[in-house]
């Protein structure tokens, strides 16, 4: 059983990742990212958003726990974290109609 400060922990990262998927633009980056690796340019082209938005967008992503980063050089790639989070997007929008 978990103790109050687990559940707690677990559900204050519940409500994060409900966060960020409560965003268009994220959910729209989640589906691109379930095609492969895309870094920050490639992803601002594909969801029609300037780097610095789409920046900010990741960082909220990244920060939930649901994208991963790889440095090459100058240029950062994105991957989703878990391709569970494809089902999750899938089931959001079975809901939402």
């Amino acid at each position: 059983m978990l103790e109050l400060s687990d559940l707690e922990a677990t559900q204050q990262r519940s409500a994060a990742v409900a966060r960020a998927l409560a965003d268009a633009k994220r959910l729209c980056v989640l589906q691109c990212l379930g095609e492969g690796e895309l870094s920050v340019r490639d992803l601002s082209d594909r969801v029609g958003c300037h780097v610095p938005n789409m920046s900010q967008h990741l960082a909220v992503l990244r920060n939930s726990g649901l994208v991963l980063t790889r440095r090459d050089g100058n240029v950062i790639y994105y991957r989703l974290a878990d391709t569970r989070i494809l089902e999750a997007c899938r089931l959001l929008q079975s809901i939402s109609g």
